[in-house]
């Protein structure tokens, strides 16, 4: 008998039977009902009492970061203007300025390439871009500065030695060359490393050799021949003018 039950009870299911109901009219959004009693009391109650001073205003209006902010001048300090007119010192009285991005470099490095410039009389200089914008606004160095947007280094030299500087910084590959200023004119990398490749004295022996053959044996003649012949002229007519005065 139990068993008769149990198979029974087994096969016999509970079937539940959902159905979905419509709401019976649609949500008006712009025109929503009304609270309820008590949930319009707690609505009434957090109304704020003040007006919005942003109402009605466009977005950009709104916007903290699109307002023009007052910007106070820098004022430099003392110590930096001193700094800033030892910078300019440098710059003109330097006849070879090497320019140089630095990159991450150990400090026994760096003092290995101080020393090794120091033999060739070459001293190495590290400046913020705030100092360099202090020593040389307004000069003919200006056009420098943009190189000192990042990480920089300054060779000065006394001493025009492009080729003794190029084998220095060769030692040292945490240094690349940018540009370079000869004789206060600023030289792109490879025009600064042509300038040190060429033989000053060659060349100008080359450039004398070349105005005595186009010009001949007697170029400085040729050259002064319209002074020379103004002398002579005015000498003949001082010379006539003060005879005919000795025989008045």
């Amino acid at each position: 008998m139990a068993l008769c039950l149990n198979k029974v009870l087994q096969t016999a299911q509970k079937s539940v039977s959902i159905q979905q109901i419509r709401f019976r009219s649609k949500i008006n959004i712009q025109r929503p009902k009304p609270f309820h009693h008590e949930r319009g009391k707690v609505m009434e109650l957090l109304t704020p009492i003040y007006a919005n001073p942003n109402k009605g205003k466009k977005l950009w209006e709104v916007c903290i970061s699109a307002q023009k902010k007052d910007v106070k001048k820098y004022v430099a300090h003392p110590y930096e203007m001193i700094i800033a007119r030892e910078i300019l010192n440098w710059f003109n009285n330097s006849k070879m300025i090497g320019i140089f991005h630095m990159n991450s470099i150990k400090a026994e490095d760096n003092f290995n390439f101080q020393v090794r410039l120091k033999k060739h009389n070459m001293y190495t200089k590290n400046y913020g871009y705030t100092l360099m914008k202090l020593a040389l606004t307004d000069t003919i160095y200006e056009p420098v500065l943009k190189l000192f947007l990042t990480r920089s280094a300054l060779v000065f030299s006394p001493d025009v030695n492009v080729q003794a500087l190029v084998q220095t910084a060769k030692k040292t590959p945490e240094l690349t060359l940018l540009a370079g200023i000869l004789n206060d004119k600023l030289l792109h990398r490879n025009e600064f490393l042509e300038y040190g490749k060429m033989d000053l004295t060659s060349a100008r022996v080359g450039l004398v050799s070349v105005l005595q053959n186009a010009g001949g044996n007697n170029l400085n003649r040729q050259l002064t021949h319209h002074q020379s012949t103004l002398v002579t002229r005015l000498e003949q007519i001082s010379t006539a003018k003060s005879t005919c005065d000795n025989n008045d």
